[in-house]
């Protein structure tokens, strides 16, 4: 088609074909950049499909065959009954001397739901207005996703909290997971958003207003690469789960992979601190995932089962926790398919004696790791934040019965040891008690060897 002279135009009815819309940004709309391989051209001269304003359309010599996609959601909900689809082509009554153009052709036309779930990871801390600010646009943009036209969001979000810029209170619950997370994408400063695990130059560089609905639109068009299932198996503890990711190639696949499955809790209350959403509990397959690498042909299936993982971290309110599951390339870190569903309603850490006006505390307490675990000769504290003075521990045998205790003064570099040679090999309860009363309970497997 000539440029701009000729054209096509992909329109909708709702009324039988009285009148037709383009499917298309608004005309009038300041950026028209949506879609893949969406309408090129405005004012195009012949005026495809007679539309009153914009004359938009496919127009020029294209070279090759183009796969375009547009979301249908600009259809208004109460008007989907019966939607007719039409591509109107219109040409001018002349073409330049010299010059044969072959017209328009269309094939492969398809209409159906969006498969690819978007994923954003966010990390942050609540230390930073700059964080607290990315929180509040994040957050606002899933809020507007929904909507009687679209009642389904094109993305969901997984927000790390990390301790980079000082110390944030959620992230002393699982310093590990975040920073592992952290450490994959090279992230050094919150706040940062990645979208799929992608990184774009000059389009998408961690900023998270540089995220809005058309991208989270144009990246739900794009066809995935797995299909995947994320059950639970029920457990005989409420402190313990187990879940399952099945995942189904849709294309050949190399790899290496990594699947993950998150435990995420929404609306996390810190007193006097603020809510914070979509937070990241724990990585059920561990902080680095689970490696496949065994390469995929179409419809391959594999199943990844995790069974009776603890959950050692606290958990606010068991009714608000999702899983997450991705599936990602290890080396340029795509995520090619993320699903999300709702998680069975599971208890945290065990804590006991704790003051209700005083959960910073209990944070503070649950922050400090003991390793190896199990421990031969020696484990180690590991604390991620400054402990207070009157912080002490306490080993405590299964007959309740005192054998080691301690504090915290001779930590160096976070890191405190413990000789426990002189224990018998056999399951320990470490007490560690803090300010406010605030205790709390960690098991520790001693298996000293000769």
């Amino acid at each position: 088609a000539e440029t701009n002279l000729d054209g096509a135009v992909l329109q909708y009815s709702v009324n039988g074909g009285i009148s037709w819309t383009i499917v298309g940004p608004p005309a009038g709309q300041p950026s028209r950049d949506e879609g893949i391989n969406w309408f090129n051209g405005a004012g195009i001269f012949s005026n495809p499909g007679s539309q009153p304003i914009g004359n938009y359309g496919w127009t020029a010599k294209q070279e090759e065959w183009k796969n375009a996609r547009f979301s249908l959601d600009k259809i208004p909900a109460a008007n989907r009954a019966q939607v007719r689809l039409r591509i109107a082509f219109s040409s001018n009554d002349g073409n330049a001397s010299g010059n044969t153009f072959d017209g328009f052709a269309f094939d492969n036309f398809f209409v159906g739901e969006k498969k690819r779930n978007v994923l954003v990871e966010h990390f942050t801390t609540h230390v930073l207005n700059a964080s607290i600010n990315a929180d509040t646009y994040l957050n606002n943009l899933l809020a507007d996703q929904i909507t009687i036209d679209h009642p389904v969001s094109d993305f969901n979000n997984i927000q790390y909290h990390v301790n980079f810029s000082g110390v944030d209170y959620l992230n002393r619950a699982n310093p590990t997971d975040p920073a592992a997370r952290a450490l994959f994408y090279g992230v050094s400063q919150p706040p940062y958003s990645i979208m799929d695990g992608l990184l774009i130059p000059n389009k998408f560089t961690g900023i998270t207003t540089e995220l809005n609905k058309v991208e989270f639109d144009r990246r739900s068009l794009v066809d995935t690469q797995f299909e995947l299932t994320l059950d639970t198996i029920p457990t005989n503890n409420s402190r313990t789960i187990s879940v399952q990711l099945t995942l189904k190639a849709n294309q050949a696949v190399n790899v290496p992979l990594i699947a993950h499955v998150a435990l995420v809790e929404d609306d996390v209350i810190v007193p006097n601190v603020g809510t914070f959403k979509n937070v990241l509990r724990k990585q059920l397959f561990g902080s680095d995932g689970e490696t496949i690498n065994v390469p995929f042909v179409v419809d391959q299936i594999l199943i990844k089962s995790k069974m009776d993982i603890e959950l050692n971290v606290p958990i606010s309110d068991p009714s608000k926790l999702m899983l997450i599951g991705i599936i990602q390339d290890k080396n340029s870190k795509e995520i090619y398919q993320s699903v999300v569903v709702s998680a069975p309603g599971k208890g945290g850490s065990p804590i006991v004696g704790v003051k209700d006006n005083d959960p910073v505390a209990v944070l503070n307490l649950n922050s400090i790791q003991i390793f190896p675990n199990p421990a031969d000769k020696e484990f180690n504290f590991a604390l991620p934040v400054e402990t207070l003075s009157d912080t002490r521990w306490e080993i405590i045998d299964q007959r309740g019965v005192s054998v080691m205790k301690g504090d915290f003064l001779r930590v160096a570099n976070g890191k405190l040891g413990v000789d426990v040679s002189s224990l018998s090999n056999a399951v320990y309860y470490i007490i560690i008690n803090g300010q406010g009363n605030a205790i709390v309970r960690k098991k520790l497997i001693v298996m000293n060897r000769n």
